[in-house]
């Protein structure tokens, strides 16, 4: 069940950059921050404690403790990281999210969970094409949303070219020192495909724009591929960011999740529409004080009932975060 729709959600007046009061905005309040908190605090160990760092300057440690559950010999993550591909082998996909968790945390490049990961992403890209095939074939044998499974895999990510190619290379230069050669070729490749696409009258699917929209705006990566990137992507993100909220229930491409904080790469060319869907997200919010997945895997309802609870995790996390970027919290 939604809670109260925005326009009942205390809110604060903003100051312009004059000084003067300007439109007051939705924030959610003390108590459902609380609500927020409490459902994280009964989640997954990993939400709770990136929520405990982001936001209560909790420790690193937590968090970095609560990835290495996820990881695997090899160095790579997997195990349900991603909640949707239960398998336990190494993915492309579940390295990303946890490379995403250590550059949250800026986890130094000489702590183990880091550099093996950092070795898994170099040992385990095919040489030919430059790629990472997003989830292996051993995904095929544990539980997993319809699309993870295998038959069809690489055509239904156009060979991996963009998605997860780019959001990998945007973790890694987030926990790089900005001097890699290897990746700079890497989103050269990336700025390279997007323009081949566009040229073809191509589209780019909903997580390939995310992927390459994450690598426009990742630390360390060159100048000039940055403004070749943002310059490619910006028609597509104009032209595919659906601004109507009542749309936002559907399978679409939210304003927020191209510019989750200020500063990001199309955060200004979206404001009004980020804006809107910050007072959505309020309204989003289920009594228990979590933000649920509006998406099903339409099988094996048992253990989608439980991954549901860990996106539920995930989703909250994402949504607490982004409302604090952007000052939207009361608390």
């Amino acid at each position: 069940m939604l809670r109260a729709p925005s326009f009942l959600v205390k809110g604060r007046p903003t100051v312009d950059d004059h000084g003067a009061y300007t439109a007051v905005m939705a924030t959610l309040d003390h108590d459902a921050f609380g609500r927020a908190r409490a459902f994280l605090e009964r989640g997954r160990a990993l939400e709770a404690a990136a929520f405990a760092h982001a936001l209560e300057d909790g420790p690193a440690w937590r968090v970095l403790d609560a990835l290495a559950g996820f990881q695997n010999p090899d160095g790579g993550f997997g195990h349900g990281l991603e909640p949707d591909l239960m398998c336990g082998a190494s993915s492309a996909l579940a390295t990303s999210v946890a490379l995403r968790r250590l550059a949250e945390v800026a986890a130094p490049g000489e702590h183990a969970l880091v550099a093996d990961a950092l070795a898994w992403t170099r040992r385990s890209i095919d040489e030919q094409t430059r790629t990472w095939r997003i989830v292996p074939p051993e995904a095929e044998e544990a539980p997993h949303a319809p699309w993870w499974d295998q038959e069809g895999l690489e055509e239904r990510f156009h060979g991996f070219a963009l998605n997860p190619k780019a959001d990998l290379v945007a973790q890694l230069f987030a926990l790089s020192d900005g001097e890699d050669g290897w990746l700079d070729q890497l989103a050269g490749d990336v700025a390279r495909e997007i323009d081949q696409r566009s040229t073809a009258g191509e589209a780019l699917s909903m997580h390939e724009i995310l992927a390459c929209v994450a690598l426009a705006d990742a630390p360390h990566v060159p100048v000039p591929v940055r403004h070749r990137l943002v310059e490619a992507l910006a028609p597509i993100v104009a032209q595919s960011v659906s601004r109507d909220p009542a749309t936002w229930d559907d399978y679409v491409l939210r304003p927020l999740a191209v510019a989750p904080r200020p500063g990001c790469a199309f955060a200004g060319a979206l404001h009004d529409a980020v804006h809107a869907e910050l007072d959505y997200l309020i309204g989003e919010q289920a009594d228990d004080g979590a933000w649920w997945p509006t998406w099903t895997w339409g099988r094996d309802d048992g253990t989608w009932q439980r991954q549901r609870e860990a996106w539920a995790s995930v989703l909250t996390l994402d949504a607490v975060t982004r409302l604090d970027a952007y000052g939207r919290l009361d608390r």
